[in-house]
């Protein structure tokens, strides 16, 4: 029988729940029992929870094009922390005041009047004129400008993955406040957060420039480097099928605190997620989530460590100490 894609959506979502709560420590005999009987109820769900498993135990020695398999890790167990007394005033009064200031000052105006956008949580992808393809993540903004002499694409806002077809003569470049990348090869990311850029090269390199005229004349494969106008920094080796994740719909965290886990899931959701208590910022989260449902996410942070999930109305979400 062919699982349709409600179905498989379902199951998937239950094995990403599952797969947290018996990750954790509050496990309880009657937590586990359910899990059994889940598991036997439907072949579907044995085999989302295989796929589960598989796909985590393999992600280190999986290539860029098997990352795309639909399936989710656990965060990993943790010690419970002693629950901190519940400041809400407080915690409401900076959530709004945070809120009022986002909705009133946008300092990516000109996003509005790019040639392509990806609205929060979408995704997006655009063939260019020139054989050259590029991914939106979410919330992302570019502007296209080709000439006979060369392609410029500029990055307004968000994080863009780039194919580029070859043509010597007519450079690839891509513009952000920070600086520019031209591509040497084939396939990089450039990722904007204000007036700072990431870059990651997944085929051959790229020659970066700052906007101060700073030059790292080659960025190889499997290399990610930050700028800003005025300063590159050393250039790293990075994880490929880490960084590919989200061109895959996927985000995989090991060992991450919960600080940057909350930060990334804040993309590709409307409304703004906000830790409240310093005393769980730093818990360690290991795990791989969809994209297209934040919310399971928040889910399995609650199931399986000692945090609480508030949601409240205007897609404010704000986690504490439990």
């Amino acid at each position: 029988m062919t699982l349709s894609q409600p179905e498989q959506n379902a199951a998937e979502r239950e094995a990403m729940e599952w797969q947290a709560q018996l990750s954790s420590d509050r496990l309880s005999e009657a937590q586990r029992l359910a899990f059994e009987n889940w598991l036997t109820q439907s072949a579907e769900n044995a085999a989302a929870w295989r796929a589960v498993n598989d796909f985590w135990n393999g992600l280190d020695g999986v290539s860029l094009d098997d990352l795309g398999t639909d399936t989710a890790a656990p965060p990993q167990k943790i010690r419970p922390l002693r629950p901190k007394q519940h400041h809400w005033r407080t915690g409401l009064a900076l959530a709004a005041s945070v809120l009022l200031l986002v909705g009133l000052i946008d300092p990516e105006f000109d996003s509005y009047l790019a040639d392509y956008r990806s609205a929060t949580g979408q995704q997006r992808q655009v063939a260019l004129e020139d054989g050259s393809t590029l991914l939106l993540n979410t919330a992302s903004a570019v502007s296209v400008d080709y000439s006979p002499e060369r392609r410029l694409v500029t990055l307004h806002s968000g994080e863009a993955f780039f194919t580029v077809a070859a043509n010597p003569g007519r450079p690839f470049i891509v513009q952000t406040e920070a600086g520019q990348v031209q591509a040497l090869g084939t396939a990089f990311d450039v990722k904007r957060e204000g007036e700072t850029a990431f870059v990651t090269v997944f085929e051959h390199a790229v020659k970066v420039t700052n906007r101060s005229g700073a030059v790292k004349g080659r960025l190889v494969e499997g290399e990610r480097l930050q700028f800003n106008g005025d300063r590159l920094e050393p250039a790293g080796r990075i994880d490929l099928q880490r960084a590919a994740a989200w061109h895959r719909r996927r985000m995989v965290f090991q060992d991450r605190p919960l600080a940057e886990v909350v930060a990334e899931l804040d993309r590709y959701r409307p409304g703004k997620l906000l830790i409240i208590s310093a005393a769980i910022e730093k818990l360690p989260i290991t795990g791989v989530f969809g994209i297209a449902d934040t919310d399971v996410a928040l889910a399995s942070i609650e199931q399986s460590l000692p945090v609480s999930v508030r949601k409240l109305p205007g897609g404010l979400v704000l986690l504490s100490a439990r």
